[in-house]
């Protein structure tokens, strides 16, 4: 048995399920537009990173920590999860000249939000009561 808490698998299962959805994105994007696909490939990314961090830092206590020191892994790693989220989309709209475009702004964004809408989903379609 694992010594961390029974939910770390399962949230870096969802983070995996992110990723691969965000590379299946860009690649079919590619068949529309080269800046298409690194929008929605910046977008994904921005969201997996983010929600790697929260599942590695939220499930770090072991089994049987107090209930204190599970509340503020929590609370860190979505602490760091927005802080990583807002540092990453301003570094890829200050440095990456794409994304001074309306555009492709709106996609990498559109992006992030349908691979963090995974994080919401997944837990439903894989639960026991979501396989009926």
């Amino acid at each position: 048995m694992s010594r961390y808490l029974k939910g770390r698998g399962f949230a870096l299962r969802t983070v995996a399920a992110q990723l691969l959805a965000t590379l299946a994105f860009s690649v079919l994007a590619l068949a529309i537009d080269q800046q298409i696909a690194i929008s929605l490939f910046a977008g994904g990314i921005i969201c997996v990173a983010a929600n790697l961090w929260l599942a590695l830092v939220a499930f770090r206590p072991p089994l049987g920590a107090p209930p204190q020191k599970l509340l503020a892994a929590f609370y860190a790693g979505e602490l760091g999860k927005f802080v990583i989220t807002a540092l990453l989309f301003l570094l890829a709209f200050k440095q990456i000249a794409l994304f001074q475009h309306a555009t492709y702004a709106a996609t990498m964004i559109l992006a992030y939000v349908v691979v963090q809408a995974i994080a919401w989903l997944y837990p439903l379609v894989r639960s026991p009561a979501g396989r009926r």
